[in-house]
């Protein structure tokens, strides 16, 4: 403080700020790429959890299907007209295409691990053909497919690609047309018994798969499956079921 004309004059002498140092950026900069470095697992990691979040799931796939009742059905259609009372024995060979059809599901993950859905699938027709001794070839009957599952998915989360088993109960309804050549096996065996009509019984389904998600809410689906069921008509003899193998490939979309 100094006095000057009888006034008092305070002069208050300020030490000057601190300036930052190369050394002070230098460190900032490594905290906030160390920060940033740091958080990138983090954030990974909810990007594989949100692939196995639990939620809503629809899909549609087309579906390749072969029959698994091919020789069963010509060695009991063998057997029947072996026994055919005629001078010339009768023999019979069958064919039976592949078939196609559409499939769709809709699901709820409950778990990343499972998840429960149903899964219903068209079956196109199977056309079942023969060639029998003394008479032109043709169609026997034609087999048009429906089946309904209840399943139970387990599932192993590995990210994007994710493998899975399943197991499914349900029904199965069947329509079938009878082909011009049915009479001709009726009047040789009177145990070869072919119904036109729907028949209805139970299902089961056993498969495995995977799903690859291409984003967060879509993803690709693959899966191989058995599907057998108890239907009996229309018959040759006994016939236990019409199971066939199947092949899907399709989209899903998750809520």
């Amino acid at each position: 403080m100094t006095s000057h004309g009888g006034r008092d004059v305070t002069i208050d002498f300020l030490e000057p700020s601190p300036r930052r140092t190369p050394n002070m950026r230098t460190f900032s900069l490594a905290l906030i790429s160390a920060l940033l470095i740091l958080s990138a697992p983090a954030q990974a990691f909810a990007g594989e959890g949100s692939f196995s979040r639990p939620g809503v799931y629809v899909g549609i796939s087309g579906v390749y299907q072969k029959n698994v009742f091919e020789n069963r059905l010509e060695d009991l259609l063998q057997d029947a007209l072996s026994s055919v009372p005629v001078p010339v024995p009768v023999s019979a060979t069958l064919s039976i295409e592949d078939s196609g059809g559409l499939g769709a599901v809709i699901g709820y993950r409950l778990a990343s691990f499972f998840a429960a859905e149903l899964q219903y699938e068209w079956v196109d027709e199977y056309s079942v053909s023969a060639s029998v001794t003394g008479f032109d070839p043709g169609e026997i009957f034609g087999l048009t497919g429906h089946t309904l599952t209840a399943n139970t998915k387990f599932i192993l989360p590995i990210w994007r690609i994710q493998p899975y088993a399943l197991l499914g109960v349900g029904f199965s309804s069947w329509k079938a047309d009878r082909g011009p050549l049915a009479p001709v096996l009726e009047g040789l065996d009177p145990d070869v018994d072919i119904d036109s009509g729907k028949q209805f019984g139970l299902a089961g389904r056993a498969g495995v798969g995977v799903d690859l998600y291409i984003t967060r809410n879509l993803l690709l689906n693959a899966q191989g499956q058995v599907v057998l069921t108890t239907l009996k008509k229309p018959d040759l003899a006994d016939i236990d079921g019409y199971n066939y193998l199947g092949f899907t490939a399709g989209l899903q979309y998750r809520f």
